[in-house]
């Protein structure tokens, strides 16, 4: 029901946004773990939380192309039933302006065309503050995250950014 309501919440933030002249943007970077914690619970071995520092740069067109990213984020997943995710993307420009995104992601995992197990998500990010360009920004969007290899994770946010009141 939560997830419904934040779901409601970040769609009607963004309508708000696009009749307030809002432009759209796009932050799309493939990210490498750099650092973890991990908990794995005893009782149930596809059970686990884990803390993570992920570390990139952003591709693509636009004011993050060639941006440093981090996520700063906690998973938890139940293998096989699905997860809970959130935290920050932190972007940083080629300029020096630092984005920071606050985000939530659920997801679920169903059987894919080979038979196995595949993770499908979908998560709302907000811009939680930034500096320079983004100090006065305020912004709401989608987050999907894929998984192009074992030890990489491609995030894309996709929204609209506006000046704050």
């Amino acid at each position: 029901m939560q997830l419904l309501r934040s779901i409601m919440l970040g769609s009607a933030l963004c309508f708000a946004a696009a009749e307030a002249g809002a432009e759209p943007m796009t932050l799309d970077a493939v990210l490498t773990t750099t650092e973890d914690i991990s908990l794995n619970f005893e009782n149930d071995k596809r059970h686990f939380l884990t803390l993570l520092l992920r570390e990139g740069t952003a591709g693509g067109e636009g004011v993050f192309e060639g941006a440093a990213v981090a996520e700063y984020g906690m998973h938890d997943v139940t293998g096989e039933v699905g997860g809970e995710a959130s935290g920050y993307v932190v972007a940083t420009t080629t300029g020096g302006d630092i984005a920071y995104f606050r985000w939530r992601l659920q997801a679920v995992f169903v059987e894919g065309a080979d038979g196995k197990a595949e993770v499908v998500n979908s998560g709302l990010w907000e811009l939680a503050g930034g500096t320079g360009q983004f100090a006065a920004q305020r912004g709401v969007g989608s987050l999907k995250i894929e998984f192009p290899s074992k030890t990489e994770r491609r995030y894309i946010l996709t929204g609209d950014i506006a000046p704050a009141p």
